[in-house]
């Protein structure tokens, strides 16, 4: 009887207990799944990396792009039919058609398909519709991942799309691995689709420039020239191969563009001069290089940046406020909105020879058609980069925007004019002095 009563508590226990037990396990599976999960995404093994593609936002999101894109496409047309028509006209003079003249439309979030939040990162479909919209500028917002520990990986440069307080706002199933590398960069995968698309015979405008504006946020630890900031920007080098035949060289008209030399001079050079090229601008210090001088040209970021963006009012990223001549400019629209108009006559006789982008202080944001066509009219910043996915950006689209060109000219008020070059006039005969070559009198007279 004693037995039974033993054996009847021991089942009741069992019963008791087993469900906590299974319980207990069932959790720790299930965190032990989600941390193999994460190291998956951080590492780059997740067993289906275009699952994404099966989600109805994602679906609904490229059919939007391709629907307000794809149609247009076939309308845009190139900058060269463009100049003839301004000169017939009398609304631009030849010697003006410097590159710094012309507002240029940009694409931010290059690569990102959208929605601003939770939204899909697809190279291939961004880069498309970026172009079939008429983008030929192209900005790359570029950081590293902090979690990113591995020796390949730590402080790797990636695209990112961040909200204002610094987060990363992107549905991470379109964007693994997290942790990038030479063996899957998402930057590199957005400039080889550039490259592709932006030129092809299926581009109308594909004889225009193609700028790519290295926006970096953040810089690894470390001094300017430290081996871990400079691998970091020869990463980013790397990444912009496959433009490598259509760098601008050393130039018949104007020498050589490399390591920023010249940045005057090449605002100043007629914009056709650039047909088909791709030119470099970068808001990092990458002045480390030409002290090493142990990395090969390719692989050299500053021997590629064409011009150094600066700041006057508002830092962003790594942006510096150089205290030489700066020909190149980054700072927010909002900066430009709050200069009183006693200042404005300055302040655009200042940007005539500044190539100048303005982003939205608060990248979730895009700027309005008030301060895109203010700060424009005003002061003739050359570019306000827009999002493809925003569906309030008509404006950008109209006859007197880049509904056409994807440069247009900007108001004569605002327009650089280089100094006339001038010819000596020919002397008078009375003047002529023999070169110099004057003989003595002699005494008895005549020469």
């Amino acid at each position: 009887m004693q037995l039974s009563l033993v054996y009847i508590g021991v089942v009741a226990i069992l019963i008791f207990i087993m469900p906590l037990i299974i319980t207990t396990q069932s959790i720790k599976a299930t965190q032990s799944i989600k941390a193999t999960q994460a190291t998956q995404a951080i590492e780059g093994f997740a067993t289906d990396p275009n699952a994404y593609k099966q989600d109805d936002t994602y679906k609904a999101q490229v059919k939007a792009l391709s629907d307000r894109y794809s149609p247009s496409a076939s309308a845009k047309r190139p900058v060269s039919n463009l100049l003839p028509k301004t000169i017939s006209k009398g609304y631009m003079k030849e010697y003006e058609q410097n590159f710094v003249n012309f507002y240029s439309l940009g694409c931010r979030y290059t690569g990102y398909v959208g929605p601003m939040t939770n939204g899909y990162f697809d190279p291939d479909i961004a880069v498309q519709n970026s172009v079939n919209a008429g983008c030929r500028t192209f900005v790359l917002d570029i950081d590293y991942i902090n979690d990113c520990k591995g020796e390949n990986i730590k402080y790797y440069p990636r695209l990112v799309v961040r909200d204002i307080q610094g987060k990363l706002i992107v549905n991470y199933t379109s964007d693994l691995p997290t942790c990038n590398s030479a063996r899957h960069s998402n930057l590199k995968d957005v400039c080889d689709k550039i490259n592709f698309y932006a030129f092809s015979e299926a581009c109308q405008n594909r004889l225009d420039p193609v700028i790519i504006v290295l926006y970096f946020q953040r810089q690894p630890p470390g001094s300017y020239k430290s081996k871990t900031v400079l691998d970091y920007y020869s990463n980013v080098a790397k990444c912009l191969a496959s433009f490598k035949d259509r760098f601008i060289e050393n130039e018949l008209d104007g020498g050589t563009f490399f390591r920023q030399k010249q940045e005057g001079r090449l605002l100043i050079n007629k914009i056709t001069n650039y047909n088909g090229k791709v030119l470099i601008f970068s808001n990092a210090n990458t002045s480390g290089f030409r002290e090493t001088q142990i990395y090969s040209p390719m692989d050299d970021l500053d021997f590629l940046v064409n011009l150094r963006l600066s700041y006057t009012q508002t830092k962003l990223g790594v942006t510096e406020n150089d205290s030489g001549a700066m020909f190149g400019i980054l700072e927010t629209a909002e900066d430009y909105m709050i200069i009183p108009s006693t200042r404005t006559d300055e302040v655009a006789e200042n940007m005539k020879l500044k190539w100048s982008i303005c982003l939205s202080q608060d990248p979730t944001k895009p700027v309005s058609a008030d301060t895109f066509y203010t700060i424009t009219n005003s002061f003739g910043i050359n570019c306000v980069p827009i999002s493809i996915f925003d569906n309030m950006n008509s404006f950008m689209f109209t006859d007197n925007t880049f509904k056409t060109y994807s440069f247009i000219p900007k108001a004569e008020r605002l327009r650089y004019v280089k100094p006339p070059v001038v010819t000596p006039a020919e002397p008078s005969p009375l003047t002529d002095h023999k070169q110099g070559k004057l003989r003595a009198p002699s005494i008895g007279g005549g020469y």
